[in-house]
Formats: structure tokens, sequence, C-alpha cells
């Protein structure tokens, strides 16, 4: 059998939603997906002859969690950490941008492993959380909630997975304080998963990568976006909501997807629009208009050619917003 029809049906063995990563990673899951109940042998100290060998040459996706918990844990502002820490980069179905965990660019080796282990090991990413375990999530057009599996990551560097240790899928999450990273993700997984279903029938105003990458990575410009603009005149957030996105970049982050979820695929309650506002927007650009044609006309009279009046940047921002 050749490597192409071998790789082929390995792939069809997986989930429908692993089928499209990379052949190295592929090459390294087990088929058959995982549950909360499944169990797994795994333990992984200094003991083991492969200590730290994971830990090198890998794309680590940056959750906006992460973020949070890592410039905390070093001190730093957002544009700080983006600058010293990641590296941009897009996902292959949806097309949405990320942060890379930034590799040593000499040794390939995460930033923060030291021979002791990770330098971070309280704040280490959630990818790092889950090893030796991949989480997916599957959207279903009649689910109300979004489907959640789990694959078994098994390289033949590693050792791990000799250790007699057994466990559930769900311990091990727990053991590594997984569960609080993924619900504070869980509007950023949902939007993710969302548009790599819906793909390119998503119809919406707002420049989508932009904000995406801006909401996941920076919660200073997200907090400039939405205290110095008209943003709050537009939508109905209560007082608490406002006081607590102020401070609190973990709240701003999860309000921050919840309104995107909204603009992008009409959810509602989520960040509702005040009606005032819409109004006074339809107002706005039917005036807008108005004077426009008239111009046109104007123009018309004088002999002039006839032009597309240039964009206003207030009613662009309307658009955005």
């Amino acid at each position: 059998m050749t490597d192409d029809r071998q790789d082929k049906e390995k792939v069809l063995q997986l989930p429908e939603e692993m089928r499209d990563v990379p052949r190295e990673v592929r090459n390294v899951l087990q088929p058959s997906p995982l549950g909360p109940e499944s169990r797994l042998k795994f333990r992984c100290h200094k003991g083991v002859s492969c200590f730290n060998a994971c830990c090198s040459h890998i794309d680590i996706v940056l959750t906006p969690y992460d973020m949070i918990r890592l410039r905390q844990r070093l001190g730093i502002t957002p544009e700080a950490f983006l600058y010293e820490f990641a590296e941009p980069s897009t996902l292959t179905k949806g097309q949405l941008p990320v942060a890379l965990l930034a590799m040593d660019k000499q040794t390939g080796r995460c930033p923060f492993n030291t021979p002791e282990g990770c330098s971070v090991y309280e704040d280490r990413p959630v990818t790092c959380r889950y090893y030796p375990i991949g989480m997916a999530l599957m959207h279903r057009q009649e689910a109300s909630r979004n489907e959640e599996f789990f694959v078994l990551i098994k390289e033949d560097y590693c050792k791990g997975h000799e250790e007699p240790k057994e466990w559930s899928v769900a311990e091990w999450r727990a053991d590594q304080g997984a569960d609080l990273y993924d619900a504070e993700n869980r509007e950023w997984f949902d939007i993710i998963v969302k548009r790599r279903s819906a793909g390119d029938m998503v119809k919406s105003s707002l420049p989508l990568s932009e904000f995406f990458y801006m909401a996941s990575t920076n919660p200073d410009e997200m907090r400039r976006f939405v205290f110095q603009s008209s943003f709050l005149k537009r939508y109905t957030v209560d007082e608490a909501t406002v006081a607590a996105i102020r401070e609190d970049d973990a709240a701003l982050t999860r309000f921050a997807f919840r309104w995107m979820s909204s603009a992008m695929f009409g959810e509602e309650g989520a960040v509702a629009v005040r009606p005032e506002a819409v109004q006074e927007a339809r107002e706005r650009r039917a005036a807008k208009a108005h004077a426009a044609a008239l111009e046109r006309v104007a123009r018309a009279e004088r002999g002039e050619a006839d032009a597309y009046p240039p964009v206003d940047e207030e009613d662009e921002e309307e658009r955005q917003g």
C-alpha cells in the first residue's frame, strides 16, 4: 500500500473535524474519539527519559485566557507580550487570525522551557495542560451548543504513556486545571467553530479578522474601542458589566466575543443594539444619502462628471458597530 493511500485511510478513520490538520499532526493522533470517561495511562515528570522533549518545534495557539495569565505572570502589557512572545498566524479553516507562542529562533524551544521544566508552569497555556489529549469542538446546525470530544496524542518519543498512572479524560482535565481555561475561552472557541462551519455564508459589516485578533490578544486596545468610541451609546450594556469590563481583562474578552457573536451570527440575548441607536443611524444614513443625491444633481446641472461621494468615516463606523 502506498504512503498516500495509507495516509488517506488514516484520515478517514479520524473524526471529521480532525481531518484537515497537518499530516505530521494526524500521524500521532489515535483515531478513536474519546469522551470524558475514557481512560488513559500517562504521567510526565523529571524521571522520564523524554522530559522536556515535547517543548520544542511545536505550534501552540495561544488562547485569550492563556495570554491573560501569562501577561499577569510576567507583568507586561499586551503590546509587549505580542512583540516578545507571540507570532501572528491564521487558522487554516475559517481564516481567523490567532497568536502562536514564539519559539526560540535558534533552538526552536519554548521560551519558558528550562532544564528543570516549565518556568511558568502554574500559568502554562491550555494546550500544554491538555497534553497528551487534544480537544475538538464540532458545530451542528440543529444543536444549541457545540459538541465536544477528545483525541489521544501518542508520539513515539513520549515515555509518559508507559507510566502506570491511569486517569479518565475528565480527571486529567481537572488535575491539570484545563476546565477553568475552557470556561474562560468558551466564547472564543464558539466563534472559531461557527465560523469554520458557516464559512463565507457569514455576512457582517464588522472587519471580522481585525476585531477577532484585537479581542483575542489586546484587551487594552479593545477597551479603548468600547469606551472611547460611541459603542456604549449604540449597545445596551448594564452597569455591572460596564464596571467589570473597565477593569477586568477576562470579563472584557468574554464580553467582546459575545458582542461579535451577536454581530456575526445574529444571536439574541448577547449584546443588543439600542432601538434608538438603530433609528438614529437610519436617519443619519438617509440624510447623507439625500444630500449626496442632491450633490450629484447639482454637479450634473453644472456639467461636471458624476462621482461617488467619499466614504464618510463616521458612517463607516456606524456600519461596523
